[in-house]
């Protein structure tokens, strides 16, 4: 069984994760898919600049959770590939079904914040995008 774990180093995340290696007797490959957010301007009637800086610090960033990651997985002894994509403006659940579909996995595994009321209507809500949308078995893992 190959499955991919959407993974953002949150509480939820962390726990998808390690409900993920809890299956490597029946897990052949792990695919964990970290995806660098868009930034999103303060206002959408002008166009702002961004500073390249603002960038590196996010590659940065994405590296570092993905590097967290890896620290589960190589105590586990798994075999396992780290996907680091930029959203550039896409839905990143649309993104991560694409890898999904992409690498032909059996099952999708994500964490979820909780997020209620306005903060979901705010922030959006990743695994609710990737379960609405999933051609594949979704497991959805609280924090």
């Amino acid at each position: 069984m190959k499955v991919l774990i959407s993974y953002d180093g949150s509480d939820g995340a962390r726990q998808a994760l390690k409900f993920g290696l809890s299956l490597k007797c029946k897990v052949e490959e792990y695919k964990i898919v970290y995806v660098i957010p868009t930034i999103v301007g303060i206002s959408a009637s002008f166009d702002s600049y961004i500073p390249e800086s603002v960038y590196e610090g996010q590659d940065k960033t994405a590296d570092e959770i993905l590097e967290k990651a890896k620290k589960f997985l190589v105590k586990e002894d798994v075999n396992y590939e780290l996907i680091k994509l930029n959203s550039n403006g896409q839905e990143i659940a649309r993104l991560i079904l694409d890898e999904a579909l992409h690498d032909n996995v059996d099952l999708i595994i994500t964490g979820t914040r909780k997020l209620h009321g306005i903060s979901k209507l705010l922030l959006g809500s990743v695994s609710s995008g990737i379960i609405a949308h999933a051609e594949v078995p979704v497991t959805v893992v609280p924090p």
